[in-house]
């Protein structure tokens, strides 16, 4: 079978985490959808800034740039990093970190979308993720306008999109 148009990574990614259930907020009185996006550094720190006012986590970036290998009925990407954040402030110590924002919000997260790579019809990966923790990530450590404190991951891995309707999932 091949390919009646071009597949776009980014289209297809969003349709999976789409999918996704809702997040618990650490209060535990409220929950938000995941929001999905792509592009550098640049341009994540650029949506966080124009956001900034806004609920925008927890977010799952596909972070820019990354090669695609089309071939006739699919697309291979290789060494995909995303970035897996949740909003935090400075002062936490890295143990309540990981037992709040990366015990209760990323690490689920992370399973979640490894879960979904599984189930998704659309995608196959050989299930190999390299995670890296990423406590109080920014670019410089220091919360100002522009620049915003979270925790992390940073998900890299390998998987190929192929070209047809995605079934229902069941996360």
């Amino acid at each position: 079978m091949v390919a009646t148009k071009t597949i776009v990574v980014e289209e297809r990614l969003q349709e999976i985490i789409d999918c996704f259930p809702e997040v618990l907020s650490l209060s535990g009185r409220s929950s938000h959808k995941v929001i999905f996006g792509y592009g550098d550094e640049k341009e994540l720190n650029a949506f966080l800034k124009v956001r900034k006012l806004e609920k925008v986590y927890p977010l799952i970036w596909l972070l820019y740039p990354y090669s695609e290998k089309h071939t006739n009925t699919n697309v291979e990407i290789s060494k995909a990093v995303f970035i897996l954040a949740t909003s935090t402030n400075a002062t936490s110590e890295n143990k309540e970190r990981l037992d709040k924002n990366f015990g209760k919000i990323l690490l689920p997260l992370f399973f979640t979308l490894r879960k979904a790579f599984r189930q998704a019809n659309i995608i196959n990966t050989d299930s190999e993720y390299n995670v890296v923790k990423h406590p109080n990530y920014s670019n410089d450590g220091e919360e100002h306008d522009g620049t915003f404190i979270w925790d992390a991951l940073r998900v890299e891995t390998d998987f190929t999109i192929i070209d047809t309707c995605l079934k229902d999932l069941k996360l």
